[in-house]
């Protein structure tokens, strides 16, 4: 704490700069990377490994080999875990922005994504999941 002039001023520390590195989703299976990630959302294939069982266990209690892809656009990373459990609804979801919305939803029907649109008065509130559920907001 610091006084100067009769005001405190409260530095913060150099350890709380933060920057998102990625983002990790579980998929249903393999084709999704190619049919939503790649060919819908863009994105390109930077690499893809086995997460070992005993790893997968130690960090998120899943007993089994885990297929993973990681994923980038522009300064985007997602890493995908190939899991057949179905995800539990929530409130989690990523929201992107894009050049042409109505494209990328044009896009989405065409491919049998479900697409939640909500009229508004001035801009519209847009949805796209992908095949496991995992919920993409499009601004």
């Amino acid at each position: 704490m610091i006084i100067k002039n009769g005001i405190i001023f409260i530095p913060f520390f150099n350890f709380m700069n933060m920057k998102l590195q990625h983002i990790g989703l579980t998929i249903p299976e393999n084709s999704e990377v190619k049919n939503f990630y790649q060919d819908l959302l863009g994105m390109n294939e930077v690499k893809n490994f086995v997460l070992n069982k005993e790893l997968s266990h130690k960090i998120f209690n899943i007993h089994e080999d885990t297929p993973a892809f990681f994923m980038q656009k522009n300064d985007l990373f997602i890493e995908l875990f190939i899991n057949h459990e179905k995800l539990r609804p929530g409130f989690n979801h990523i929201c992107i922005s894009v050049n042409d919305r109505e494209a990328l939803i044009g896009k989405a029907k065409a491919r049998n994504y479900e697409c939640i649109i909500i009229e508004r008065e001035f801009s519209d509130l847009i949805f796209i999941k992908d095949k496991s559920g995992n919920i993409f907001e499009i601004k």
